[in-house]
């Protein structure tokens, strides 16, 4: 995660933040982060038995339509002001999430060894 808000920082920085490619390219690549790193969270949360697992599933959930809500939105208007709004979102919500809920989990997979 941390890779695309320093992709972010660089296509601002470099005035490519209103390049169609460079947009279409981050959506893509919260789309793919999401599919791995959300499934790993999962698997560990299955094979562990994470009693609050739901809870934190319901979270990349509402991840993954923000996501498709900036695909939709930006295929149908190629308005690079959305740049703007993933960057604000994904920086929120990287400190809020790492901070927040993957810290609650930590104690727990650590009593499994992990």
């Amino acid at each position: 995660m941390l890779g695309i808000i320093n992709h972010l920082n660089d296509l601002f920085e470099s005035h490519q933040h209103h390049n169609e490619a460079e947009i279409d390219s981050v959506i893509k690549e919260l789309s793919d982060y999401a599919i791995y790193h959300f499934q790993t969270e999962k698997k560990y949360f299955d094979l562990y038995g994470y009693e609050k697992a739901d809870e934190h599933l319901k979270i990349h959930d509402q991840y993954r339509q923000k996501i498709d809500e900036w695909r939709t939105r930006y295929d149908a208007d190629k308005d690079p002001k959305i740049f703007f709004e993933i960057s604000e979102f994904l920086q929120n919500w990287w400190t809020w999430h790492i901070n927040n809920t993957d810290r609650a989990y930590v104690p727990f997979l650590k009593t499994k060894g992990l």
